[in-house]
């Protein structure tokens, strides 16, 4: 009997893997719609422009369904609603963050914390975007970490060391 693998699973197990090869071959092998949709969004910030706010993730209460895992392949359809130039563009304000965190709150834990990284367009560590190029065939821009702007990256709690 097959199980659908979250997209989070995917994406976690990926970035653990520690060579390229391993990487691609286990990208190729999960290879599905709603894991390119929401990969591309994630890195492709020129292209792809939230339409809710995207400084903050919304308040949620993340779903206490156990065997929530694979709602993420069927909730990423909506996407379109919450992207600048797609179909959300006619809906109010409100309505589209109520919908995006009805999305938040009907998907696995894990998908939810993904998803809240594409909201705020901070790709997972270990997982470049050459990678996901030549292991799903995108199309992503090749930016670095330290040519995010330094507003969009989060920052680090605590105090500063000192300088001595």
């Amino acid at each position: 009997m097959s199980t659908t693998r979250s997209i989070s699973e995917v994406v976690n197990k990926a970035c653990e893997l520690t060579s390229r090869e391993e990487k691609v071959a286990w990208l190729r092998q999960n290879n599905t719609q709603p894991l390119r949709t929401i990969l591309t969004v994630m890195y492709d910030r020129e292209k792809y422009q939230w339409n809710i706010p995207n400084t903050t993730v919304p308040p949620y209460t993340p779903s206490p369904h156990v065997e929530s895992h694979g709602m993420l392949h069927r909730q990423a359809r909506k996407l379109r609603y919450f992207i600048k130039g797609f179909d959300g563009d006619n809906l109010h304000q409100y309505r589209r963050e109520f919908l995006f965190i009805e999305l938040l709150e009907s998907i696995d834990k894990d998908d939810a914390k993904l998803m809240e990284k594409a909201l705020l367009q901070t790709p997972p560590q270990g997982l470049p975007a050459d990678v996901l190029n030549e292991a799903l065939g995108l199309q992503l821009p090749l930016v670095e970490v330290a040519q995010i702007a330094p507003e969009q990256q989060q920052k680090k709690r605590g105090r500063k060391p000192k300088n001595g």
